[in-house]
Order: structure tokens, then sequence, then C-alpha cells
């Protein structure tokens, strides 16, 4: 009923088919690693490469020495985003949006805040 133990820490030299097979497996395992690596590796390129060459100088978007509010006028915010910049004010109780091209400073657009 008991079955016999077998030592299994003693070590058996292989055969030779099974060096064989062993010699394919590390060979396959690093012809793998290595694809794996050059792709890696060509992944990390590419994200430094664009990161080097992603250029936006802010400078040339935004050049605009001053922009035009009527007098009087209270600024409430500013944005700046896409080249545009974006000025809410009040003025008598009124509010408004004008859009300026940041480059120039010229007025792109002016929109009328009403209460519904």
């Amino acid at each position: 009923m008991t079955q016999p133990q077998v030592d299994i820490n003693e070590d058996e030299p292989l055969s030779a088919e099974a060096e064989a097979v062993m010699a394919k497996a590390r060979r396959r395992a690093g012809i793998s690693m290595l694809i794996m690596m050059i792709g890696f590796m060509a992944v990390v390129l590419v994200v430094v490469y664009r990161l080097a060459t992603m250029t936006s100088p802010v400078a040339e978007q935004y050049g605009a020495q001053q922009i035009a509010l009527p007098s009087g006028a209270e600024i409430v915010s500013s944005q700046i985003q896409d080249g545009l910049v974006t000025v809410t004010y009040g003025l008598d109780g009124a509010q408004a949006i004008r859009i300026f091209d940041g480059e120039t400073g010229e007025l792109v657009r002016e929109i009328a805040v009403v209460a519904e």
C-alpha cells in the first residue's frame, strides 16, 4: 500500500536528447528576449524622438504686447489656449468675453454675456 519513495534531490546526468532539447529551449528563450529588448528600445527611441522634436515655442504663439478693452472694464478672468487669449470682463454691470489672437493681439470675436 505504501509507495517507495524516490529521492528527487539526486542529480542524474541528462541524456543526449534531453541536453539537445534544453539547448534548443535556451536558444529560443534567448532569441525571444533579444527581440523583446530590441522592440522595447525602439519604443523608447520613438518616445525620446517625439519629445525632442515636439516644440511649440510659446513666444511665437503669444507675441502680442497688448490687447484692447473698453475704458473702465474690470477683468473677471483670462485664459490662454491654442494661440488665443480669452478675456472675460465686466463693464457697468454687464459682462462680455473678448477673444484675441495671441500672436498679433487683434480682436477675433466679442461675445456678450446675457441673463436668461
